[in-house]
């Protein structure tokens, strides 16, 4: 599920660059160029949070299984 959200963030992220950089040289409307960067950076944040919580889980799970290997 990690993946997933990660995918939907960058996706997000992307998109959220464009309408800024849309709205300030197409449009030539400053407002949808604000609310492009604040959805890009919104979703960086998100992004990287749960790029954070997914290597935690991955090192948890990888200590967990070398502490109790399997016979």
């Amino acid at each position: 599920i990690y993946r997933a959200i990660l995918w939907v963030m960058a996706v997000t992220v992307i998109l959220g660059a464009v309408l800024a950089i849309v709205g300030e040289t197409q449009l030539q409307d400053p407002a949808l160029s604000r609310l492009g960067v604040a959805i890009a950076v919104i979703g960086a944040a998100i992004y990287a949070f749960f790029r954070i919580l997914g290597d935690r889980e991955a090192r948890r799970r990888q200590d967990r299984s070398e502490a109790d290997p399997e016979p």
